[in-house]
């Protein structure tokens, strides 16, 4: 992993930015995804039941496991990042009274994570030469951008604000694109998606081969399924009928109907779940058609709209489509809402 750090004085504030995949080798990390302990990071797991664990509250994260690969970085990330942060309050002692935000998108995000909760854990056993330099900062920030599951329980800001008031005005944001894979990424997931890009459309020919790029819903939300949506998906065209609406050509439709149900694809459970307080980004243009094909431009210029979401909500869809999880869209959709909240358009 590469990190970047950058003093904005300006903002009283210092981004450390963590950069995602990018390599063969980033890939080799993220697909080393048996839970671990985090021992010695996150929590200092004593010889108890997880029962007793759960109710110590001395304990920072009791009974937790993490993705493997993100959790071995994270660890590996502690020293060098110290030492940047010890060297920009040397620069600038002024800077002590600062705010720190670590940032990163896709893996990277996962890792900020890991460190976010590392330097707010509290526990002897995490005590490190990063974690004790939490006190050093104002007030310290996560956000991230399209990370994948990162822990067995997620991870979340302490609740402790009697003996920590600064942590009310903490953040630890997830954002994530409404159709961006990573957002489920386990092996369980992967496998399961890959089967169902695989699988023929409902009510076509065999060899026909649903897009890529499809919102698909699992049998849990068959209730939700936006009703005004078209697409290609294996899900969506069958259920084109249901959108037609009176004037316009519905022969396929009719036929698709008539010919089969609609599929119900199974999702297999997930093992690990998404870090901090979830926002998911969707189009701000409720009339939006899904197709097989759409640029980052055509997204961005549908609008953006975001709403609060939960790890139980993300486990109940499967997400496809590998456009959603450019950091140039996100970058753009995060513009937008940040151009509408200060001119306050909207509300």
């Amino acid at each position: 992993m590469f990190i970047k750090s950058v003093p904005m004085d300006y903002m009283n504030t210092i981004v450390f930015a963590i950069r995602g995949t990018a390599t063969f080798m980033d890939w080799s990390v993220n697909l080393n995804a048996a839970p671990t302990s985090p021992s010695g990071f996150l929590v200092s797991w004593p010889a108890k039941p997880l029962e007793d664990c759960l109710a110590n509250s001395t304990q920072d994260d009791p009974g937790n496991l993490c993705h493997a690969g993100f959790l071995s970085v994270a660890r590996k990330m502690v020293g060098p990042v110290a030492r940047r942060l010890r060297q920009l309050l040397e620069e600038d002692p002024g800077r002590a009274g600062y705010s720190l935000l670590i940032t990163g998108h896709s893996a990277g995000g996962a890792v900020a994570a890991l460190l976010y909760s590392h330097m707010l854990a509290t526990s002897k056993g995490a005590m490190s030469e990063l974690n004790t330099m939490t006190g050093c900062f104002k007030r310290i920030h996560c956000v991230t951008f399209g990370t994948p599951p990162v822990s067995l329980i997620p991870l979340a800001k302490p609740d402790d604000l009697e003996a920590r008031p600064w942590l009310k005005k903490s953040l630890f944001l997830s954002f994530l694109n409404e159709g961006d894979p990573v957002a489920r990424a386990d092996k369980a997931y992967i496998r399961s998606l890959l089967e169902l890009f695989a699988a023929p459309t409902p009510g076509s020919e065999p060899s026909k081969k649903p897009s890529s790029s499809a919102l698909v819903l699992s049998s849990t939300d068959k209730k939700k399924a936006p009703k005004e949506k078209s697409s290609k998906s294996s899900l969506e065209s069958s259920k084109s009928s249901k959108s037609a609406k009176p004037g316009r050509s519905s022969s396929s439709s009719s036929t698709t109907k008539a010919k089969s149900p609609p599929r119900i694809w199974s999702l297999p459970p997930s093992t690990l779940s998404s870090a901090g307080r979830i926002v998911v980004l969707r189009s701000g243009d409720p009339k939006a058609r899904l197709k097989g094909k759409k640029t980052v431009e055509e997204r961005l210029n549908e609008g953006v709209v975001a709403h609060i979401a939960t790890d139980e909500h993300l486990r109940k869809v499967v997400w496809g489509d590998p456009v959603c999880h450019v950091m140039r869209l996100y970058a753009g959709r995060i513009e937008t809402l940040a151009v509408g909240a200060v001119t306050a358009r909207g509300y």
